[in-house]
């Protein structure tokens, strides 16, 4: 049975920043431990809340991105996460993920509301 990720643009990374403590000898924040994990992904049109956030400089594009790991569903995705896209964008999510699949099978992707981060484009 084909499952739903079959339509899922190849290429997407999900970054997971986690503190990496502190230092014990300076007694310092050791700074952040990035992991990145190769997946699959797809973004959806943006969401009509019924208002627009405007910024100083910007309108603020949040949307939904699908995402599935090449490496299983064991992956958490929090609201920490970012996901770059296969031509650079940068999402930062908003929320944590929501695992989802179809009814009777075991989930295939995450859903996670995003904002897009245009200064981190790559």
């Amino acid at each position: 049975m084909v499952g739903v990720t079959v339509l899922f643009q190849p290429g997407w990374v999900l970054r997971l920043r986690k503190p990496a403590g502190v230092d014990p000898v300076t007694g310092n924040d050791a700074g952040v431990n990035v992991r990145e994990v190769p997946g699959r992904g797809l973004v959806q049109a943006p969401l009509w809340t019924g208002f627009s956030e405007v910024t100083d400089k910007a309108l603020v594009d949040e949307r939904l991105v699908m995402w599935c790991p090449l490496e299983g569903p064991s992956v958490p995705v929090d609201s920490q996460a970012e996901f770059v896209s296969p031509s650079g964008e940068v999402w930062q999510a908003i929320t944590s993920g929501i695992w989802r699949g179809i009814p009777g099978s075991s989930p295939e992707y995450v859903a996670v509301r995003v904002r897009r981060a245009e200064e981190k484009d790559e």
